[in-house]
């Protein structure tokens, strides 16, 4: 089964093309040829057009470059940024603040759940205070500051 091609994308291949078929994709190709047949006044203007700008450029000669000048382009040209830590395993997957968030989401769980479990008798305002402390810290409200305090 053959693909089926819009009158958009046939337009954009003679745009981007020319007005030869044998230059669009190969995968398109037939698909195209096959429309412009069944729709000849439809593309046209477009292969006039293309024609015209294909005949335009065969007569415009070929620049040569000189190995020298293509060389030393080559060789300014900027090269890509090196990261700084090293890109082995699983974590170079990874974003860097996302082990940084997966501990402070696990040390919040663990304080809300050992406030949570404990008999409200039992619970002190210390550990509410730490527990508000840690899961204000771990969302950026607060600073985490619990081993300046002295246990009571």
């Amino acid at each position: 089964m053959t693909p089926t091609l819009s009158d958009e994308r046939i337009l954009d291949l003679i745009e981007a093309y020319g007005a030869d078929p044998v230059a669009f994709p190969e995968a398109e190709r037939d698909a195209a040829v096959r429309r412009m047949n069944e729709a000849p006044s439809l593309f046209a203007k477009a292969l006039d057009e293309a024609r015209r700008l294909d005949q335009f450029l065969d007569i415009v000669p070929e620049t040569e470059v000189p190995a020298s000048l293509r060389d030393s382009l080559l060789a300014s040209a900027p090269k890509p940024a090196r990261t700084a830590r090293p890109e082995r395993g699983l974590w170079r997957f990874l974003p860097g603040w996302l082990p940084a968030g997966a501990v402070a989401s696990l040390v919040m769980g663990l304080m809300i759940g050992v406030n949570v479990s404990l008999p409200a008798s039992v619970a002190s305002a210390q550990t509410t205070d730490e527990t508000d402390a840690v899961m204000y810290a771990a969302l950026g409200f607060g600073d985490l500051d619990l081993m300046s305090e002295t246990a009571e």
